[in-house]
């Protein structure tokens, strides 16, 4: 009978993550035990414990791990974008895609709010927090520069903006309110509320030209690209 090939370092600890947040996205932190995340994890507490010294500190792992994830999945969409304003655009039309490929991931970031007292658990959302507003305020300072935006718009506050709408999404998701999905709400926000600081006519429509089956197409499949005018 083959043996089973063992896991390297790296790719054991990445499984036990996801594991634990398989369990921590649908209870709170003190609900779950660890024997609870070595069986969930297939594996016994010893080895839990040879990658993270207490419960706490797989916790604020999970939660910089939904970071990682997420920054990841960004790049993925974005590589085939020509510009800056077209690859915040793909992000925003993709996010409830996103959101559904790492499920645990978005549920565990609103579950760890409960836990934010602790003072690790919040100042790893606040890091979480802070890095998508830099992600985003960076690519929007980069399409000013690149003629895209208006030089007038603070690219940190539009960044918070848009950092709202996720939360609220997100949160829309976990209630299972998909109705602004379903209805276009992301097309309409775009065209209505961030519309007015593009100085490229009609952003979306391009997008839909230039990637007519983009990637955050397929990750987002209840909102299509709008047909080009």
């Amino acid at each position: 009978m083959a043996q089973k090939k063992r896991l390297s370092r790296e790719a054991r600890r990445v499984q036990l993550l996801d594991a634990a947040a398989k369990l921590f996205c649908k209870s709170s932190y003190g609900q779950v035990t660890t024997a609870d995340l070595a069986e969930a994890a297939g594996v016994t507490e010893p080895v839990l414990y040879q990658h993270f010294e207490t419960k706490l500190d797989l916790y604020v792992a999970l939660v910089k791990r939904a970071r990682e994830v997420t920054f990841a999945k960004y790049e993925e969409l974005t590589r085939a974008m020509p510009t800056p304003m077209l690859k915040v655009l793909a992000i925003i039309r993709a996010h409830g895609g996103v959101m559904r490929e790492f499920d645990p991931y978005f549920r565990l970031h609103l579950r760890a709010l409960a836990a934010s007292d602790m003072p690790r658990v919040r100042q790893a959302l606040r890091e979480n927090y802070l890095a998508y507003v830099d992600y985003f305020a960076t690519l929007i300072r980069q399409a000013q520069l690149q003629g895209e935006i208006d030089k007038a718009v603070d690219p940190v506050g539009i960044s918070w903006f848009i950092m709202s709408q996720g939360l609220l999404l997100n949160l829309c998701n976990q209630l299972g309110l998909n109705e602004l999905q379903e209805k276009g709400y992301i097309d309409g926000l775009l065209k209505d509320a961030l519309g007015h600081i593009s100085l490229i006519d009609e952003p979306l429509a391009r997008l839909a030209r230039l990637f007519p089956r983009a990637p955050e197409a397929a990750a987002n499949p209840i909102a299509e690209p709008p047909a080009a005018e």
